[in-house]
């Protein structure tokens, strides 16, 4: 369990620092290449599209039988490390051709992300993911290393450093996964026989079984209402913090503060959800998350920014921990792996091409301050649509057919866990 454990926090680590490496810095290296705020928007939010197309493959591909899971992890990282689109986008200066490269590039990363994430959930049985945040947090340090790292050498050695960080990260990733995955101890999955696993969780799930769910539409709903955005401060939070006064080299200083208060979050998760219940962590985060874009949205100087870093971390150590945790409960049985690909597509994908796209446009007639109004707006839908649909209740609540005195519910965070593996969650 120990060497599984040390393997995914590994996995998590790499490829977050090849995220946090690029993303944050990208809207600067097309600034620099002289595209505008609404080129750097369409530019950013199309290679987004792409990712739902390669997300949705993956998901289903990952959904099938647990001898696929790492093989298609494995294979993902591999092609996402070695693209060679991400080093030609050194050289690519017209729109039409950073613009395909780009699109290039995200339908090889983003799989790799959620897939991380699906074998971690599922690697351990029904109850794995009570310690998914300890695993995830890795994720946030790996990002916080990215961004410290990819800050300091597009200051001292162009913003094209950041390409080849990036590529560099993902190969580790590749190569880490690969020699952990054969060893019989540090394998991912070895403790998880092909013949133990249940036949509805080994082929049967189909997004149409998942998307007839109606507790499952309304939750992806209300992600999309906050994936987005979160995904778009990384683009967009340099502008912000330069407007407010601030250089580029604080960029990612303060990123690094932001990133690195995820951590402890990610870690308390599921101290919170017991003393809280999840439903009621998540709906705080959201809460947390609209007060704090509406209040960047106000004109605030580069230092009240710096200030506010732990922000960040009330909102995405929940948020990306939880809203995870939250899905693969509620999904019916075989669909939890196409959930959380769902979770990416609809709630992370989608919702930030809009959060993209418009944030580009509102960049270049209201500059940062709009485009942080508007996602705190954005946010604050999400977080009504949450309360109206019921969705702060323990799934118990919200379902009026689960059993309290049931002993399959858990005695911590009030959420059920069937006691049948294959059964569906009430």
């Amino acid at each position: 369990m120990k060497n599984n454990f040390r393997t995914i926090a590994l996995i998590y680590t790499f490829s977050y620092m090849a995220i946090g490496s690029f993303t944050p810095l990208i809207a600067q290296y097309l600034s620099v290449l002289g595209f505008s705020g609404s080129h750097i928007g369409i530019i950013t939010s199309s290679g987004t599209a792409m990712a739902i197309f390669a997300v949705a493959f993956w998901g289903g591909v990952f959904s099938r039988r647990q001898g696929i899971r790492r093989k298609a992890l494995l294979l993902a990282c591999l092609c996402t490390g070695s693209a060679g689109a991400a080093l030609c986008l050194n050289h690519a200066h017209g729109f039409l051709p950073v613009l395909l490269l780009f699109c290039l590039i995200y339908f090889l990363q983003p799989p790799a992300i959620s897939l991380v994430d699906s074998l971690t959930v599922l690697s351990d049985g029904s109850e794995s993911d009570r310690g998914f945040g300890s695993k995830r947090a890795w994720g946030a340090v790996g990002f916080a290393l990215g961004v410290l790292i990819g800050g300091h050498a597009a200051d001292l050695i162009g913003e094209s450093s950041i390409i080849y960080i990036y590529i560099t990260c993902f190969l580790i990733t590749a190569l880490v996964l690969y020699l952990m995955s054969r060893s019989d101890q540090g394998a991912c999955c070895a403790h998880l026989p092909e013949q133990n696993v249940p036949d509805e969780e080994r082929t049967d799930g189909s997004y149409r079984q998942l998307l007839r769910d109606k507790k499952v539409l309304q939750l992806l709903l209300c992600m999309f209402f906050m994936g987005g955005t979160n995904v778009a401060n990384n683009t967009y939070f340099s502008f912000l913090y330069i407007e407010g006064g601030g250089t580029l080299a604080g960029v990612g200083i303060v990123m690094l503060l932001m990133v690195g208060s995820e951590v402890p979050f990610m870690m308390w998760c599921d101290r919170l959800a017991a003393r809280f219940t999840l439903q009621k962590t998540i709906l705080a985060a959201m809460i947390i998350s609209s007060a704090r874009f509406i209040f960047y949205g106000t004109g605030l100087p580069w230092w009240l920014q710096a200030c506010m870093f732990f922000t960040q971390g009330a909102v995405n150590g929940i948020i990306l921990v939880e809203f995870v945790r939250y899905i693969s409960r509620i999904a019916p049985p075989g669909c939890k792996s196409l959930a959380i690909s769902a979770y990416y597509i609809i709630g992370s994908n989608i919702s930030t091409i809009a959060c993209q796209f418009i944030g580009g446009m509102i960049l270049d007639s209201f500059g940062a301050d709009g485009v942080y109004m508007f996602f705190g707006l954005f946010n604050l839908a999400g977080t009504v649509l949450y309360v109206l649909f019921g969705l702060y209740r323990p799934v118990e609540d919200v379902d009026s057919t689960a059993h309290p005195a049931d002993p399959s519910v858990h005695p911590t965070d009030g959420t059920s866990f069937p006691a049948d593996p294959t059964e569906k969650i009430k």
